[in-house]
Parts: structure tokens; C-alpha cells; sequence
């Protein structure tokens, strides 16, 4: 027969004390505490791994795109007259504005890829270069073929997104490609010694009607002079379309402005990144993201935006042989977690005739 002591000793024994409850409820939220962190951290790092490889697509992609259009290339413009001088005729109304301080690199012929140094800089901050759109061969009533290359200027420029470049902030700016109407190698028309073929192949040119493999092109109205200033006269001639006799003043019956202005193709002048979320890199990014790894950096100052920040150009080497560096970082917008960043390069032959 048991005590009523042993009894209430076994009653005591069947429960727990409540330092037990406190040690082991501690126990418990530590173990879902640290679960959960691992969980979060999983899925963040899921999340930047994802952005990751999202920027680094977006950057190879859109460099990819220019080597491509760089080995179609006939002439590089360069920080000089004519570099400039066509750049400033190019038709910007209603494009996303032109980075300030934009500045095309210095062609250097018998340099090589390297860092700037002071008083010695060539790296720019966009790129413009004329392409080769397509060849055209038309036969003439006489029987007369003639071959006439007709060409596209192709741009690619910073412009400022939102607030643009800020202190402490790697985004604010977007890339835009630009493209121009095509436009007909003045060489070959000027070769072309008969003035009625030569009327009859600009009227062909002008209302894109079938070459001599029946294929039609865009229509085209300016004639130009590969290599030549923008200033002189006869750089640009327009086709007249009553005559097809070259006028070396824009046709006022045409819409086109005198001075000469050079028209863009309306579908080429939308910003590459703000859509996909991305920006080119500031200066203000972390040195870690490799933006201004060829220019010397310039802060933003009165009515600039600083240079170059993530694109960065250089054009070396001889003109039988340019090389062409296309330097671009691109960032994640977005603001969660660690930023997601990409920095890629890739150097081009291309030809400069």
C-alpha cells in the first residue's frame, strides 16, 4: 500500500516544470527562427542568381547586336569634323535626348586598346558608324546595269532616365539605338556618265521599284558623299522627283529642312533598357562594377552628366584594319537584395573605307 507522499512524488513526476517549458519553447523558436533565415536566405539567393543571369543575358545580348552591325561597317566616325559634323546633322527631334557630355571616341591609327592618361584620352561615350544596308543592281532602259551601294548611319548613345546619375545610385541612364534613312553612294551615281540613266536610276531609287532581281528596297532620297564634311556643299544631294536630277539644297515640297538634316528611321529611337528594368551604369557605382575602366571619369558638373559611365568606346588601329572596344556595364533596377550587375567587353575588326 503506497503513501499518500509516494503518490503525490509519482504526480509530480508525470509533468513538466515550467523551467522545462521556458528551455525547451527557447529551443523551438530557435530552430524556427534560424529554419526560417534559411529559408529567406535561400530564396533570395534564388532571386539574385535569377537577376544575375537576366543582366548578364540583357548585356551580351545588346553587344552582340552591335558587333553584329560593326562587321557590316563602311566608315567609323570619330571625334573630329566629319565625326562631329554628321552627328550634329543627324535628325534627334522627338529621340531621347543625348546624354550631356556625350562624346564620340578619338580615332587613333596607330594606337592600341589601353586606359586613357591625361592629355591623351581617345575612349568615348557612344558610337556612330555608317553600315552597309544593301547593294542595289538596276537595269536602265539602254541596258545599262548599274550597282549602287546605299547606306544607314547607326548610333548608339547614353540618355538619362529619370533623374539620371545620382550620388550613391548606379542607375539613371538607358541606351538607345538610332538608325537613318538610307542613303545612296555618291560615287557610284556620280560614275554613272549618261544623264539619262543616271535620272533613270535615282527614280528607281527614290520610288523603290524592282532591281534586277525584282526585289523591292525602302525608298531613299539623298545622295552622299562618303568621307565628306557636312558643310560643304554637295555632301548631300536630294533626288528630285520630277526630274531625278541631284539638288544639292533639300527640296522645300519634300518636308525636309535646309540646312541639311539627316532623317532617322522612326522604329530605331526607343531606349534598350527601361523596359527590361536595366540601366547602364553610373559613375556613381561601386568601383567593384568596372564602369570608367578606359575613360578618365568625369563627375557630373553645370550642364553635364558626367563621363562616360558604363559605355565606353575606343576605334584603333589603321583604317585596313580598325579594331573597335565596346565596353558595357548594365545594372538591375532593382532596389531588393544585392544588386545585380554585369560588365562585358568585346573588341571588333571592321572596315573604315
Amino acid at each position: 500500500m503506497h503513501s499518500v507522499s509516494d503518490r503525490q512524488a509519482r504526480e509530480r513526476a508525470a509533468g513538466f516544470s515550467l523551467l522545462e517549458v521556458l528551455i525547451s519553447g527557447g529551443i523551438l523558436a530557435t530552430m524556427v527562427y534560424a529554419i526560417g533565415s534559411l529559408t529567406v536566405s535561400g530564396t533570395d539567393a534564388q532571386e539574385f542568381a535569377r537577376r544575375l543571369n537576366r543582366v548578364t543575358e540583357i548585356t551580351q545580348d545588346l553587344v552582340d547586336d552591335i558587333r553584329l552591325e560593326l562587321v557590316s561597317s563602311v566608315r567609323l566616325f570619330g571625334n573630329n569634323t566629319e565625326g562631329n559634323g554628321n552627328f550634329a546633322v543627324f535628325d534627334f527631334d522627338g529621340a531621347p535626348p543625348v546624354l550631356p557630355g556625350t562624346r564620340l571616341p578619338t580615332i587613333d591609327a596607330n594606337g592600341t586598346i589601353q586606359r586613357d592618361s591625361g592629355g591623351d584620352e581617345i575612349t568615348g561615350n557612344a558610337m556612330f558608324f555608317t553600315k552597309l544596308a544593301w547593294s542595289d543592281r538596276f537595269r536602265c532602259v539602254s541596258g545599262n546595269e548599274y550597282l549602287v551601294d546605299v547606306y544607314r548611319w547607326v548610333t548608339w548613345y547614353q540618355t538619362v532616365e529619370g533623374d539620371g546619375p545620382q550620388t550613391g545610385s548606379a542607375v539613371g541612364l538607358n541606351l538607345v539605338r538610332m538608325v537613318s534613312e538610307p542613303l545612296a553612294d555618291a560615287g557610284a551615281i556620280d560614275r554613272i556618265t549618261d544623264p539619262d540613266d543616271q535620272a533613270e536610276v535615282l527614280l528607281h531609287l527614290l520610288n523603290a521599284t524592282a532591281d534586277v532581281n525584282g526585289v523591292t528596297h525602302t525608298p531613299l532620297q539623298v545622295v552622299w558623299n562618303r568621307g565628306a564634311l557636312a558643310n560643304v556643299v554637295g555632301t548631300f544631294r536630294q533626288i528630285d522627283p520630277a526630274s531625278g536630277e541631284l539638288r544639292d539644297n533639300p527640296i522645300a515640297l519634300t518636308g525636309r529642312s535646309d540646312p541639311w538634316e539627316i532623317e532617322r528611321a522612326s522604329d530605331t529611337v526607343t531606349g534598350l533598357l527601361t523596359y527590361r528594368h536595366h540601366s547602364i551604369g553610373t559613375n556613381f557605382a561601386r568601383p567593384t562594377f568596372g564602369v570608367s575602366r578606359f575613360g578618365l571619369t568625369q563627375a557630373p558638373g553645370v550642364g553635364t552628366a558626367g563621363f562616360p559611365h558604363g559605355f565606353e568606346t575606343q576605334v584603333v588601329g589603321p583604317s585596313s584594319a580598325r579594331q573597335v572596344l565596346v565596353h558595357m556595364v548594365v545594372v538591375s533596377t532593382n532596389r531588393r537584395g544585392q544588386v545585380a550587375w554585369s560588365d562585358l567587353q568585346a573588341v571588333v575588326d571592321c572596315r573604315d573605307l
